[in-house]
């Protein structure tokens, strides 16, 4: 993957994780009412970044992770 790529994909599965479960999230613990799309809203202006960081910095290790215990034999280098 290039770093384009690298970047869009990260952008783009950032925003959408954030997006959907902000809005889930709230709707189930507040309630689908017409308060709702203003505060998911507000949680995904919070949720998003977050989820970009937590991208940036958690998801290559979970990728390590991944690859160690589907091999645990082959040391990762990604």
């Amino acid at each position: 993957m290039n770093r384009k790529q690298f970047w869009v994909t990260t952008l783009l599965s950032s925003f959408t994780m954030a997006f959907l479960m902000s809005g889930l999230m709230s709707g189930i613990n507040l309630g689908f009412n017409a308060a709702w799309p203003a505060i998911w809203m507000k949680g995904f202006v919070l949720a998003w970044p977050s989820a970009l960081l937590l991208n940036l910095t958690i998801l290559p290790q979970v990728r390590k992770l991944s690859a160690w215990i589907i091999n645990p034999n082959v040391v990762s280098k990604a």
